[in-house]
């Protein structure tokens, strides 16, 4: 993830979960066992508008994603 972001590369949904997959491979010389994990889903805040750009708000709500993407001379314009 860090390494994506720093090269401004914005990581898709399949890519994400390689990353676990390809970390436990590494570890485990072996396949995710059937059914070894699910994903949680937190409760969301329908009050928010999910405002990508607001800059403001993401570092308050996702401070260690927004670091990520918002330290980056180039993100978002800057």
């Amino acid at each position: 993830m860090r390494a994506s972001a720093a090269d401004g590369r914005d990581l898709e949904c399949e890519e994400v979960l390689s990353i676990v997959r390809n970390a436990h491979l590494q570890a485990t010389g072996g396949e995710l066992p059937d059914g070894g994990w699910t994903i949680r889903y937190p409760e969301l805040d329908r009050s928010w508008s999910f405002d990508f750009d607001d800059h403001r708000e993401m570092t308050r709500r996702l401070p260690r994603l927004a670091a990520l993407h918002w330290e980056r001379p180039e993100a978002h314009g800057r």
